[in-house]
Order: structure tokens, then sequence, then C-alpha cells
């Protein structure tokens, strides 16, 4: 399969692709589709809008409903990518992150870090924060599906149906499909600039697993239980078939179980 040309064809941000430093961020000069890195080895990120959404979808599972709007009252910066094996392995080599992720063989450098659980991604999120002065943290699964989104309301970013050759997940017409995971950046992006938001491996966020939207909270933060032993997972995967990789789907994780299909995406927050 040819990979397919990342054209950011994006709302209110498609000329807006430039550089800014951490501290033009910090100052508060920062705008959605701003792009920056906070010190060589930190991942890329890309800063999306405060705004409002409809998260969950009535012609999902009883899980993604009932449908609720959500508002994201302050604008963040969201890793355009998966994290990486590369932005992983740096932050081991540095005694940041404390595990040495197993790749099974697939290869490292740009393939998305997987086999990780929440406590993994704490040490690393811990480890961006402290290196650059930043809070950088998981999302809450209504900032996550808020970003995958990026404006839309179907079940893909790009329409309710699944795109041949548009997402590594099962039966989706790849190379990788149904076999491991691709290197990040291979599809198109969606309107906010950020890549495999659709497939490739699922990627954790903050909130305890319920059974429905009841009682999810309506300003983005995560739903925090007082037993948590599952957690939410997001995105759909290279293991599992496109229903699983719609915008609104969620899974259940147990938190000790970690695996080849469930990786993460950084979040920071402006200062």
């Amino acid at each position: 399969m040819k990979k397919i040309p990342s054209i950011c064809a994006a709302l209110f941000f498609v000329a807006a692709f430039v550089f800014s430093s951490g501290t033009a961020l910090a100052a508060g000069k920062s705008k959605p589709g701003d792009i920056f890195k906070d010190c060589p080895a930190c991942p890329e990120m890309t800063v999306i809008p405060a705004g409002s959404f409809i998260m969950g979808s009535a012609k999902g599972k009883k899980r993604e409903r009932p449908v609720t709007k959500i508002t994201i009252a302050k604008p963040l910066a969201v890793s355009r990518y998966e994290i990486t094996f590369n932005e992983w392995d740096a932050c081991h080599a540095a005694g940041g992150c404390s595990k040495n992720v197993f790749d099974r063989d697939w290869g490292r450098g740009r393939r998305p870090v997987m086999n990780v659980l929440p406590k993994d991604v704490d040490e690393y999120m811990a480890w961006l924060t402290k290196k650059t002065g930043h809070t950088y943290r998981l999302p809450s699964e209504a900032e996550w599906e808020y970003a995958a989104r990026a404006g839309s309301k179907s079940e893909f970013w790009w329409g309710d149906q699944m795109l041949s050759g548009g997402a590594n997940c099962r039966g989706c017409g790849t190379e990788w499909s149904g076999i491991k995971s691709a290197p990040v950046g291979q599809f198109k992006p969606n309107a906010w600039g950020l890549y495999d938001v659709h497939g490739n491996v699922l990627e954790h966020v903050s909130d305890c697993w319920t059974k429905s939207h009841k009682n999810l909270p309506t300003d983005g933060s995560p739903l925090i239980t007082k037993k948590c032993m599952s957690k939410v997972v997001k995105g759909g995967a290279w293991y599992y078939l496109s229903r699983v990789s719609r915008s609104a789907s969620r899974v259940r994780n147990d938190t000790r179980v970690f695996s080849y299909f469930i990786g993460f995406r950084a979040f920071r927050e402006i200062d």
C-alpha cells in the first residue's frame, strides 16, 4: 500500500502551521493550529481551540449514550501523533521511564509505543512535565473525543463509514491491517492536524470505566470512581474492526493489563 499524502485541509488553521516555542505558549500567544516542541526529545504538539461538542453516538452502543454536550473551556496542546518508541526510549534512557518496552520485533523508531500500563504512562508525563516546566498529562475521555472529532459530528472525522485504506484497522485495506501497528502519520490527519485518531493503537485516557455516559462531567474533566480497576481506551487499533475506531467508541481495559494494541497520546495544558 502506498502512503496516503498527509494533507492538512483544516478549517481555520490551514495556513497556521508555524512552529512556536514553549515560551511563547506560556506567554499566552498561542493560537489554534500552532505547532511546537518544548524540547528536542519532546513530542510534536499542536494547539486545538476551546469549544463545545456533542459526545457519544445515538447510533452506537449503550455505553456511548446518552449523547452529552461537553464544553472545553480552554485551548489545549495535543501530540500530533501517538507517542512513539523514539519518544519513549528517550525517556527511558534519561531515567524518567522505568520500563524498557518490548516491540515484538516489529521495529521501534516511529512506531507507536505499546505494552504500557497507565502507571507507565504517568512516568512519561511526569518526565515531560519536569523536563519542560509545563503540565503534560493524559486527556480525559471527553478531551480525547473532542480532539479526535475536530469539529465533526459523524462516526469518523471524514464521515459515517470507514474509508478503504483510510486507517490501520482489521479489514480496513492497509498492509498493516490485522497484522501489526504502522509507523505513525501514514494516513491523512483530521481537521486539527492529528494523525491516527482512528486505528493503529488504542489510546489510554484518564477516565475510569463506566457502563455509560450517565453522570459524565460536562466540563470535559475525567470521570473518576472510587474503585478504578479498569479505565477507558479510545480510538481503535490494527487488531480490531473499524467500528471500534469510531470517534464515540469506548472500550474497557484493566489497569493491570498492557497490550500490543494499546498506546497513548500526550496532552499539554496551555499555561
